[in-house]
Order: structure tokens, then C-alpha cells, then sequence
């Protein structure tokens, strides 16, 4: 095997990155959607929110989110259009459209 030839292969992906990348290429519904919908509130929500918050559900546009503590989930609520915006660029616009919290 040739070592100059491997130096300039890339990385190996994360099966998580891989699956993200075949599911916003494929659109999907379901849970397919519900995956992508979750994975896109991970990456927009940033580390604090997603160690102290978890999405529970997507219905209708609007992602439902488990808060720790009542003041977690003002906090979330009061970042909510730039969290959604920043979804928007991952997911396109028009898919959440509204992000609630709740107690969980």
C-alpha cells in the first residue's frame, strides 16, 4: 500500500453524520423526519440546551421539548425564533414552525 495515498483520504464519518446527510437528501416523513427534526434541534439548540432539554415529539410543525426546570424552558422559549432559524438552514423553511416546552 502506498502511505502518500492515505495521508490524503478524509476522515472516516460518524455513522449519526451519515445517516443525517441520507435523510436530508431522501426528504422523509414519519420517523425518518422525526430523526431529522431531532438531530437539527441537537446542533441548533447547543451544548447547554442539549444536555439539560430532549426533544420528545414533532407533530405538526411544532417540536415538543422536555425542559429540567421551569426556568430552562423560558429561557428555551425566549431563544425559540433563533433556534428555529437555525433549524430553517439545516431542515429548510416551513418544517417546525413552532418549538413548546414542557416539564419532563
Amino acid at each position: 500500500m502506498n502511505p502518500r495515498r492515505r495521508r490524503n483520504q478524509p476522515e472516516p464519518e460518524s455513522t449519526s453524520d451519515l445517516m443525517a446527510g441520507l435523510l436530508s437528501r431522501l426528504g422523509g416523513s414519519g420517523r425518518a423526519l422525526e430523526y431529522r427534526v431531532f438531530d437539527a434541534y441537537a446542533q441548533a439548540a447547543g451544548a447547554l440546551f442539549r444536555a439539560e432539554t430532549r426533544p420528545d415529539a414533532f407533530r405538526g410543525g411544532t417540536l415538543f421539548v422536555s425542559v429540567s426546570s421551569a426556568a430552562l424552558g423560558h429561557e428555551l422559549t425566549l431563544l425559540r425564533v433563533e433556534i428555529l432559524a437555525r433549524m430553517a438552514e439545516t431542515l429548510g423553511a416551513g418544517v417546525v414552525t413552532e418549538l413548546r416546552t414542557r416539564m419532563g
